[in-house]
């Protein structure tokens, strides 16, 4: 595998200022700068940045990674499943409950922080009302007027919406008060909707009568399926599989190993083998984390 074949550069029309990320970004050296999500807050800081050189990555050529995209949808959605899509709605028209938890991402300079509140209340037009953030035990304070970018999951679809600070105060407990939101995005999730990941995996398969391993990386996810890269062919359509990997999911990791079956196989232009599997017989406790884990992700990247 070669590495530099999964980066190209990115363009000044590719990054808006004022609005999140729509992927990992790196510098010339390919370490990582900003996570996707990340939102680059003034027109001189996007100068600065731009010339030094920005990067994103390219999993597989344009060709063959369309190809891919269209045959590892197919592994595993069911036919008829309502597309995933965007709209805006009204916070008070989302079915909220207290104490439901919320995300909230802040960006300072370079950096930037996630993490998890409660809902406490709101008052339409006027606050939201949730928790402080904590860390091991300890109370993060934020700065009033910081600019935040708010997730929640409610049903099936993934929200988010920006805010500012108006208040934090510790009477008569922790607590923030929030600007409220003009409008809410939604993402409707559809049953098989996936995710781009990219996470290193270990497979198995059936070659004769001998067991074989290889290494391969998981660049899309959902619950029923996936599209796996790996160096070589890993068998050949209807073949039995099984792939090993972590997740990390709200600081904990789970190890899972899953059978799968190939449904699609393309190679892209830099030699990769591009597999589109269908997961097969997943316990419950699987498909839990699974779930759970594709929602994390669309909530992180919903905006």
């Amino acid at each position: 595998m070669v590495v530099e074949s999964y980066y190209v550069p990115l363009k000044r029309a590719e990054i808006e200022v004022g609005k999140p990320l729509a992927w990992d970004v790196f510098d010339h050296n390919h370490k990582l700068l900003f996570k996707r999500g990340f939102v680059v807050e003034r027109p001189s800081q996007l100068d600065t940045l731009l010339d030094k050189g920005l990067f994103k990555e390219r999993v597989a050529g344009r060709a063959g990674q369309a190809r891919a995209a269209r045959d590892g949808d197919a592994a595993g959605d069911t036919a008829g499943s309502d597309e995933a899509g965007e709209r805006s709605v009204q916070l008070d028209e989302i079915k909220l409950s207290i104490g439901d938890p919320f995300q909230i991402q802040t960006q300072v300079e370079q950096a930037e922080s996630r993490y998890y509140v409660k809902l406490i209340g709101y008052l339409r037009g006027k606050s939201v009302l949730v928790t402080m953030p904590e860390v091991d035990g300890r109370l993060c304070y934020v700065r009033e007027s910081q600019a935040l970018i708010v997730r929640f999951f409610a049903g099936r679809n993934a929200y988010a919406f920006t805010a500012n600070v108006l208040r934090s105060s510790s009477v008569p407990f922790p607590h923030m008060c929030l600007t409220y939101p003009a409008q809410v995005r939604g993402l409707v999730v559809r049953a098989g909707e996936r995710v781009p990941v990219r996470i290193i995996c270990a497979i198995s398969a059936r070659e004769d009568t001998r067991t074989v391993s290889a290494a391969g990386m998981l660049t899309n996810l959902s619950v029923s399926g996936a599209l796996l890269s790996a160096k070589t062919r890993l068998g050949d359509k209807g073949n039995l599989i099984s792939v090993k990997f972590r997740m990390t999911i709200r600081d904990i990791e789970v190890v899972t190993a899953i059978d799968a079956s190939i449904r699609s196989l393309t190679q892209d232009d830099t030699g990769e083998f591009l597999h589109g599997i269908q997961f097969a017989g997943l316990p419950n406790d699987v498909a839990i984390a699974l779930t759970a884990f594709v929602y994390q992700k669309l909530a992180e990247t919903s905006r």
